[in-house]
């Protein structure tokens, strides 16, 4: 049996640092996957740190210039308050078919039926999820249980951003940053009759309660727009094409967010908390700057 993690990428260096370092303890194959263009198409350079390739972290670049499309004059755009389970495919097929943004996301994801269909067993393990979402090691033993028994699970998990121990309060669709990452065996990999991102999305839109199994505790964190001066902004920027207020994208909205210690887009309030037990790899990397 193998463990293998799929993650899309862009530019989330220091998240890579914390995260190659705690897969390292327990995961075989991190395939990591990184477009030379943002999701609303503008050009980008192919940021992840190679210093992290080896044996357990393979690097897929892609060239997406006939891949993602072009933002066009008339959009579609993602509303919380209408993504419901009840009307979720309606809603799935027309943004990918009216939003280039959510299309492009989309491809870039789906890349991990290309990458690992062909290479995986039947016992072994899959893991997708984004970069910033990270599990904890020391529950590696409670999740591969968990997905033998049950075949495919989600799970829950702590959402901070821009620090690490800065956390939201609450998150839209499914609570508990639930229902995004989802750990499956290679045999309902290679059998999934749909694709990645439409999982992931269904997911979010919580159409997926009475189909997947989800671990009641937290098993690891969501560590969104870490060195978010970095960060933040450009990622921002790369879902612009995908954002119908275009207020938010720029710098005094996450200074705002930040000074205000609320995330607007989500309205929700951010709190610090310096006792969760925090990831094992932090303490083998420099993190002094990344703490409110």
């Amino acid at each position: 049996m193998k463990i293998y993690e799929f993650c899309p990428f862009f530019n989330e260096n220091r998240v890579a640092d914390i995260k190659v370092k705690e897969n390292a303890r327990w995961i075989d194959e991190l395939h990591v996957i990184e477009a030379n263009k943002t999701f609303s198409y503008s050009d980008k350079p192919q940021n992840f740190n190679p210093a992290h390739l080896g044996p357990k972290v393979i690097y897929h670049p892609i060239h997406a210039d006939d891949l993602f499309r072009k933002p066009e004059g008339h959009q579609l755009y993602f509303n919380p308050s209408t993504c419901h389970a009840a009307n979720f495919d309606r809603w799935y097929w027309r943004l990918l078919s009216y939003n280039s943004a959510f299309h492009n996301e989309a491809c870039q994801r789906n890349m991990c039926s290309y990458i690992l269909r062909e290479w995986v067993e039947d016992d072994d393990v899959i893991i997708l999820a984004d970069f910033d979402e990270i599990i904890d090691s020391r529950l590696a033993d409670r999740i591969v249980s968990e997905v033998k028994r049950r075949q495919i699970i989600t799970v829950k998990m702590y959402y901070s951003v821009f620090f690490l121990n800065l956390f939201c309060h609450s998150n839209h669709g499914a609570p508990h940053w639930s229902y995004r990452v989802f750990a499956m065996t290679g045999r309902f990999f290679k059998s999934m009759p749909y694709s990645s991102d439409y999982l992931r999305k269904k997911g979010i839109a919580e159409g997926l309660y009475k189909d997947i199994f989800c671990l009641e505790e937290p098993v690891g964190f969501h560590h969104s727009w870490l060195e978010y001066p970095k960060t933040a902004l450009p990622k921002l920027q790369a879902f612009a094409a995908n954002v119908k207020d275009k207020s938010i994208v720029n710098e005094d909205y996450i200074k705002q967010c930040l000074n205000d210690k609320k995330l607007y887009y989500l309205d929700t309030e951010l709190y610090v908390d310096n006792h969760k037990a925090f990831l094992t790899a932090l303490q083998e990397i420099q993190t002094a700057d990344l703490w409110y």
